[in-house]
């Protein structure tokens, strides 16, 4: 266990949709017949909470269909490359290579973050982090290329949608016919680094491109309907989530 994170109860906030992770940190599972869709990995120590849900639900690695990442950032690709030994195929945009292979110096944590580590919450989150491994998590080795606009051939067919901000390769996915659309970091609830109120929020691993997080909402419109399902923060699930999100969307400071 880990005495920095809480931990959540994995829960189907959707049909066949189930939110798992901490309190900081999100990530997903869709099912869809035999077949499950994991959409980002946390960290790497969080491997835990899909053990968890699979012997709860009497499913294994097997039953994987594919790991689809919203971006290449530490606390979102945790234990795919664990996963991809295991034969899951790993799925990622290219533009975020640099990520998820790049040098030492894409590990280091957000220029946000350590200009603020005098703040409790941000060490607390810092340490949640070294906790769950992210100084140790293996680099992805390979991984198949999404292509903006594409519906993936995994369990929940989503569609990818590009929102080039919050990292060059990030992408949000849209399931039809659940009416949820997964943001990633493209729109958060909640800041994972300094907490406090449930709003919408927006911002860059570097803060010279927090305008770009704003400039690429408008690709999300098309999907204002949806239930807004963001990898930090509480699940909006009231009809027309995405469309309030996108209006009230502010950068974080």
């Amino acid at each position: 266990m880990n005495p920095f994170s809480r931990d959540r109860t994995a829960t189907e906030i959707a049909d066949g949709v189930h939110l798992l992770g901490t309190h900081r940190v999100n990530f997903y599972i869709v099912e869809e017949g035999d077949g499950l869709t994991l959409i980002d990995c946390g960290f790497q120590g969080h491997r835990r909470y899909l053990n968890r849900w699979l012997e709860l639900k009497g499913r294994t690695i097997g039953d994987i269909d594919a790991v689809i990442l919203t971006h290449g950032h530490q606390d979102h690709t945790g234990f795919a490359e664990e996963l991809r030994r295991q034969g899951v195929p790993v799925h990622l945009h290219p533009d975020d290579d640099h990520h998820v292979r790049g040098s030492l110096r894409m590990k280091i944590p957000p220029q946000r973050l350590l200009k603020s580590l005098y703040r409790p919450s941000a060490m607390s989150l810092l340490m949640e982090a070294a906790g769950d491994g992210v100084f140790t998590q293996k680099t992805l080795g390979s991984y198949e290329s999404i292509p903006a606009g594409a519906t993936l051939d995994v369990p929940g067919r989503p569609e990818v949608v590009a929102v080039p901000g919050h990292s060059p390769g990030s992408v949000s996915f849209y399931l039809p016919d659940r009416g949820v659309l997964f943001a990633g970091d493209a729109l958060m609830t909640r800041d994972p680094f300094f907490g406090g109120d449930d709003r919408a929020i927006v911002f860059a691993d570097h803060t010279d491109r927090n305008q770009a997080c704003l400039d690429a909402l408008p690709a999300l419109s098309h999907y204002s309907s949806a239930a807004l399902l963001p990898a930090h923060g509480e699940p909006w699930l009231e009809a027309d989530s995405v469309g309030r999100a996108i209006a009230e969307a502010a950068i974080a400071t």
